[in-house]
């Protein structure tokens, strides 16, 4: 019999906590079938668990291996707001990691890779770009941890550690932040009344909509608020100000957010993928970047832009 492996990731989505990227291989996918491994997301909590230790006692044994790796939300934040880089491009590079640790340990001839996008072709031949001279046959499928159990039981490896990891983090904090899911009430309301405190940056992914709608918000009341600030609390700039604010909204719909303004003369700071745009209290307008043409097409919307 020949090894082979399966690679899952758990916690793509979430707002709040890592990322998990498991890999776990064997000579006997039977044996997985038959503890119950497959697709994490049709098991419950306590189905994970059990499973999970099961899983864990067959390491013990040498009958499978597996391997988890963490990825924190800087991380993350780093691939997604990367100017080459993106978060399936994250994944590739940790599942090429994930593939070397197991053929240290085993003759793995087979690696099942549950892709994230629909062009699979592409995303093997770059997997295999990445990992260079390894012998090993690279397949990667969508609802790969549904087909094949060794990729089901990765899926189960990689979610229970991320709900670990959450549960510590609670248990730091004494706080219920909920699943860190963008729709769970609880990560919403702890993501509504934490996000811009210090003690609990390193939990946010600030490249997710969730939290880059909230700063926004606050930039955006900030930008306007002009009271707090001795250098511009006339009244008259304040109300200046905030109606020049409005007339970059529709830059939004463009892939524009809101910045954070980097000092005292800057009453506007907007950000694009490939693109920035500054306007100073002077009136002046910059734009930087490689979208610069582009950006500045926008914005001849706006009267008197320079």
């Amino acid at each position: 019999m020949t090894w082979i492996a399966g690679v899952e990731e758990a916690g793509r989505g979430p707002v709040i906590g890592p990322m998990a990227m498991a890999i776990l291989w064997t000579e006997d996918e039977e044996l997985l079938r038959r503890i119950g491994a497959k697709d994490s997301k049709q098991l419950t909590p306590v189905q994970r668990e059990d499973i999970y230790e099961k899983l864990a006692g067959l390491k013990e044994g040498g009958t499978i291996g597996f391997e988890c790796v963490l990825l924190p939300p800087a991380e993350i934040d780093a691939a997604v707001e990367g100017e080459h880089d993106n978060l399936n491009k994250l994944e590739q590079r940790t599942t090429v990691k994930l593939i070397k640790a197991a053929l240290t340990h085993a003759k793995v001839a087979t690696a099942l890779i549950d892709c994230p996008t629909k062009n699979t072709a592409k995303y093997e031949d770059e997997l295999r770009a990445l990992l260079g001279k390894e012998t090993i046959t690279l397949v990667a499928e969508n609802k790969a941890d549904e087909n094949y159990p060794v990729v089901g039981a990765a899926s189960i490896i990689a979610k229970v550690t991320r709900d670990r990891e959450v549960r510590k983090i609670k248990e730091r904090l004494k706080i219920d932040l909920g699943s860190g899911y963008p729709a769970d009430p609880l990560t919403v309301k702890f993501l509504r009344e934490n996000w811009n405190e210090k003690e609990y940056a390193a939990l946010f992914r600030k490249s997710w909509a969730s939290y880059k709608n909230l700063a926004a918000k606050k930039k955006q009341s900030s930008l306007a608020d002009f009271g707090a600030d001795e250098e511009r609390a006339d009244p008259a700039k304040e109300k200046e100000h905030a109606e020049k604010i409005k007339e970059f909204e529709f830059l939004k719909e463009h892939g524009f957010a809101f910045s954070e303004p980097t000092n005292q003369y800057e009453v506007l700071r907007m950000k694009a993928a490939d693109a920035t745009i500054i306007l100073y209290t002077t009136g002046k307008l910059l734009v930087q970047g490689k979208g610069k043409a582009r950006a500045e097409k926008l914005l001849e919307r706006i009267e008197k832009t320079v």
